[in-house]
């Protein structure tokens, strides 16, 4: 009884060890990524990654999310999908839904992006699956992010 007795501090430091990780990893997975990119007429272009998996060189992710801009004040849906190469640099390519709050035109987006998120990637507004343009993507704190 008494080594039974001695055992159940180690067992119990065990038990809160294995709880508290179990939060470190679903906080590590569960967390937004916000973008910000110039939009050239003083605003921005900003996108909200949300609940972004952990990504690790050769994995891919589902990315889905909200765009919207400082200038206009719509709200957007966007879809897509991300992979890290072995190089740790991220390939990331998502459609946002602008028409559906009467924008002018939905889009892509594809291009390299570093492991924070940070690079330039090229955006396809015309339909023509062409680059019709570049996007410098910096990764900023949801908190500054206003959505309409």
């Amino acid at each position: 009884m008494r080594r039974v007795m001695q055992l159940v501090p180690a067992l119990l430091g065990f038990g809160v060890l294995v709880a508290m990780n179990g939060d470190v990893a679903r906080a590590a997975r569960d967390k937004d990524v916000c973008l910000a990119a110039p939009t050239g007429g003083g605003g921005f272009n900003e996108f909200i990654l949300r609940d972004v998996d952990v990504l690790a060189a050769g994995g891919a992710i589902s990315l889905r999310g909200i765009y919207t801009t400082t200038g206009s004040q719509r709200i957007s849906p966007l879809d897509g999908s991300a992979v890290m190469g072995s190089d740790g640099q991220i390939r990331i390519g998502f459609f946002v839904h602008s028409t559906a709050q009467g924008g002018q035109n939905d889009f892509t987006v594809s291009g390299l992006l570093d492991a924070a998120f940070n690079g330039t990637v090229n955006f396809d507004n015309d339909g023509d699956f062409k680059p019709n343009g570049t996007l410098t993507m910096q990764r900023v704190e949801c908190s500054t992010i206003t959505l309409p």
